[in-house]
């Protein structure tokens, strides 16, 4: 079951699981921009906090946030921070929390929803409808490429 949860519980599980390495600090809004560069002004939107249950357990997260640029789609929402626990791989819960990210772009009006997702989760974000918007390139927290997919 999927439902938002708090900036503090996303926060620990990026931190301990996801980003343990990360040298910059964890917020709860990115202000990178679609296809390259960063806008301030992203951080001034609500961000969006899904958890994936098994029971009272979070097994898997997600979180989403408006950009406040207009590119070649319209304006966008940046999905970010999909981590699903290992022993929960291959189960598509990665993919059903990228989907409610979208559902909930798509009902705030947005256009596309696009992310910045590690090459190791590629196969994660094509299955549940995104596309390669540049190539793979060497980033702090992995090898990572733009993806997106359209909100139509």
């Amino acid at each position: 079951m999927i439902k938002e949860i708090s900036w503090e519980e996303i926060r620990e599980i990026w931190a301990n699981y996801l980003w343990p390495d990360r040298t910059s600090p964890i917020q709860t809004h990115s202000a990178m921009s679609f296809l390259g560069g960063h806008d301030m002004r992203n951080k001034s939107t609500t961000p969006l906090f899904l958890g994936y249950f098994d029971g009272t357990d979070i097994v898997g997260v997600n979180s989403g946030h408006g950009c406040v640029e207009i590119g070649e789609y319209g304006i966008n929402y940046r999905s970010r921070g999909l981590f699903v626990h290992v022993q929960y791989r291959g189960k598509g819960i990665g993919a059903e929390l990228l989907r409610a990210t979208a559902i909930r772009a798509r009902e705030q009006q947005y256009k596309i929803i696009w992310s910045y997702p590690k090459k190791s989760s590629w196969h994660t974000y094509n299955k549940a409808g995104f596309e390669l918007a540049s190539a793979w390139h060497p980033s702090e927290t992995g090898t990572n490429a733009y993806a997106y997919s359209k909100l139509e």
